[in-house]
């Protein structure tokens, strides 16, 4: 077992029960969550980015490079009603959506510049919480 804070393997526990994963499904998905926690802790190279989507949700991105590609380790959604979503290793995914699995393609995506300080001034912001 890893180090997951109780809160966090608790909402896992309670997502593969949910879903009704047998035990090798469970097992590859708490590897993936510890893999991008890891990432998140980790010193690589990082980069930022944000896009706007069609529905008018405002994406913002974290990724990390990894094995010759950028993994998304941080993404936070911003509907256009203000309704705020953060998807991280404490949280991968729920009923709204998830942490993209996909590389992170900076021209595929249209993806606009944003540095660091914006990208945390945003995830770190009180009032744009949202609990579960």
């Amino acid at each position: 077992m890893s180090d997951f804070p109780d809160d966090v393997d608790r909402y896992y526990a309670e997502l593969a029960r949910v879903r009704e994963w047998d035990e090798g499904t469970r097992a590859a998905f708490r590897a993936s969550v510890e893999l991008i926690r890891d990432l998140d802790r980790g010193t690589a190279a990082r980069t930022f980015g944000a896009r706007a989507d069609e529905d008018g949700t405002d994406r913002l991105f974290e990724a990390v490079w990894h094995e010759r590609e950028w993994v998304v380790v941080r993404e936070l959604h911003v509907g256009e009603d203000g309704a705020i979503t953060r998807y991280w290793w404490q949280r991968i995914e729920d009923e709204r959506g998830g942490l993209t699995d996909q590389a992170l393609d900076r021209d595929e995506w249209g993806l606009r510049a944003l540095d660091r300080d914006d990208f945390y001034t945003a995830w770190d912001t009180p009032e744009w919480s949202l609990t579960a």
